[in-house]
């Protein structure tokens, strides 16, 4: 079986995220199940390239935007660049065989009006646009016209999970038969092998062992209320002296967080790391003792599931199909950071901490990748 998969961005080439994460790990683990697999990604120039068990093929151009441009402007750059790529991939896609098309967000919606095409899977990582409020939702209107017409020609829909299809019926107005689900997964395997090398260790970190460790791995951007996070922080720090935060991650809100550090004087109980590479990462998880996620988003999430394989229990805003309050941790509501400094004390009170960590373990097994591959290979299979 011959499958493309289509992504604006993927890891390591790219600053990476959820999206970009999701399409090289499901990649990997569908060629170690024998499926021939090439991806297809935005780049400047034009180029194709075997790199491990992969063939690439990049194709200009590059897409992404400024985060230094008025958001106007980074918002133009950012579609016009993508609509770009759309006919670059489309006309690469055209003149190859292949069985399936996995493609992500809109980069498949010039190749799904060709006249002879492959079967088409969709699957729309980044609903917030459609959602977004106010001048937001006009500015971004275009693409999720695009995004919907992608929805409407694909001959299948991947989404996340149940607790994302309603979302998807909703804003595109499609048949729940259409849908199918592949959730994100964690490499399971990976994640142990960096823990029993782990080079790292909380004196290097500047922490001690008496230390109240919290961790958020997030891109630095408003729908990720990391500025809640740390507004709850002040209040852990409050009634708990030797409290840190670590936030790894970058992103448009940077100067924002630092400012607001600083004007609650965490300065000296705060790190931020903004380019920490995969081989390390899970190390750093390893350092922490409860996981934070103070996003004001639904879906998934790629860190909580990979807090969760080093082992930690979750406090989120969200995500209940993945954090069982009482059991690996606790969902309290959103933009409330009295309600996360209250499930952080409360499991530190109560000494719960590394009994929910143990349950986040268990959880996790289900969202392995290679058991995500195996399902997205039957899809596969029946699509074709």
């Amino acid at each position: 079986m011959k499958v493309v998969m289509l992504t604006r961005t993927l890891f390591p080439f790219h600053d990476y995220g959820g999206l970009e994460k999701f399409v090289y790990y499901l990649s990997k683990n569908l060629v170690r199940e024998g499926v021939d697999v090439e991806i297809v990604t935005s780049s400047n120039k034009t180029e194709t390239r075997k790199i491990g068990d992969f063939k690439y093929a990049f194709v200009p151009p590059l897409v992404g935007s400024n985060p230094n441009f008025p958001h106007l402007i980074r918002a133009a750059h950012l579609y016009l660049s993508y609509n770009l790529f759309n006919v670059s991939a489309a006309k690469y896609l055209a003149a190859k065989k292949f069985d399936i098309l996995h493609s992500y967000e809109m980069a498949a919606q010039r190749y799904l009006h060709l006249e002879k095409r492959s079967p088409t899977i969709v699957q729309a990582f980044n609903n917030e646009v459609c959602k977004a409020p106010g001048f937001k939702k006009f500015l971004w209107k275009p693409a999720m016209l695009q995004l919907k017409d992608c929805m409407v020609q694909c001959d299948t829909i991947a989404s996340e999970g149940e607790f994302q299809n309603q979302e998807i019926i909703e804003l595109f107005g499609v048949d729940k038969k259409k849908i199918i689900i592949i959730p994100v997964g964690v490499d399971l395997t990976s994640v142990e092998r960096e823990l029993e090398t782990k080079t790292l260790s909380r004196k290097e970190l500047g922490f001690s062992d008496k230390d109240l460790v919290l961790i958020s791995v997030n891109r630095i951007t408003a729908v990720k209320g990391i500025n809640h996070l740390v507004d709850a922080f002040s209040i852990i720090k409050s009634e708990h002296e030797n409290a840190k935060l670590l936030l790894i991650g970058s992103g448009s809100e940077e100067s924002r967080i630092e400012k607001q550090v600083h004007d609650l004087k965490l300065t000296e109980s705060v790190l931020h790391l903004k380019n920490v590479r995969e081989s390390l990462l899970f190390s750093y998880y390893s350092q922490a003792d409860v996981y934070v996620s103070p996003t004001l988003q639904d879906d998934f999430l790629i860190g909580i599931l990979e807090a969760m394989a080093c082992g930690l229990p979750i406090v989120s805003t969200g995500q209940s199909f993945l954090v069982h309050s009482g059991i690996n941790g606790h969902v309290v509501p959103k933009k409330n950071p009295k309600a996360i400094a209250d499930a952080v004390l409360k499991m530190r009170d109560k000494g719960e901490c590394k009994t929910m960590g143990n349950m986040s373990r268990e959880i996790v097994k289900d969202y392995d990748w290679k058991v995500i591959a195996k399902k997205a290979i039957k899809e596969y299979e029946r699509l074709i």
